[in-house]
C-alpha cells in the first residue's frame, strides 16, 4: 500500500469512528480495497477481493458496509447501465460528477459541478440545506461509438 492510500485509508477509517462505528478486520479491508483501485468498484468485485482473506465474509456484510459509507458521504454510487450495476467511488478526491457508457460501463470523471449557487439560494429560501448531490450522465464512448 503507497503512502497516498495509507492516507486515504485512515481518511475513511477516522470518518467511521468519529460516528461510533468499529472498525473490525473487514471493513477495515474494505475502505483499502476501496482506496487501492484505480477504478470504482462494484459490491460483488469488492466481496471477490475480500474472499481472498475472509474465506467467510458474505455479499450482505459488503452491501451493508457500502450503504454505511454511503451514508457517512465517504462514497458516490455510481449508477452503471445493464450488467453493471451499481459502482462505488471514495469522495476523499476533489467534488466530481461522472459520465457512463451505456454500452460497456466504463465510467469517466467529470471535474466540472453545474450546480447554480443560485439553486442553492433557492433551496435555502424552501428550508433545505444541500448535503451533497451526485449528477451522472449516460451516453456512448468513444471505443463502443467506433
Amino acid at each position: 500500500m503507497t503512502a497516498i492510500n495509507a492516507a486515504g485509508t485512515i481518511i475513511v477509517v477516522n470518518r467511521l469512528k468519529e460516528k461510533g462505528y468499529r472498525i473490525t478486520g473487514q471493513r477495515q479491508a474494505l475502505v483499502e480495497q476501496l482506496v487501492e483501485s484505480e477504478e470504482p468498484l462494484s459490491a460483488f468485485e469488492i466481496w471477490e477481493r475480500l474472499r481472498i482473506q475472509y474465506k467467510d465474509v458474505s455479499l450482505d456484510t459488503v452491501y451493508r458496509n457500502l450503504h454505511v459509507l454511503v451514508d457517512l458521504g465517504a462514497l458516490i454510487p455510481i449508477n452503471a447501465m445493464g450488467k453493471e450495476g451499481v459502482r462505488y467511488e471514495l469522495v476523499y478526491t476533489s467534488h466530481h460528477h461522472h459520465i457512463v457508457c451505456v454500452k460497456c460501463g466504463q465510467t469517466q470523471c467529470i471535474d466540472y459541478c453545474p450546480v447554480d449557487p443560485h439553486l442553492i439560494s433557492v433551496l435555502k429560501t424552501h428550508g433545505y440545506e444541500l448535503v451533497r448531490h451526485n449528477l451522472q450522465l449516460f451516453g456512448v464512448c468513444r471505443h463502443c461509438n467506433c
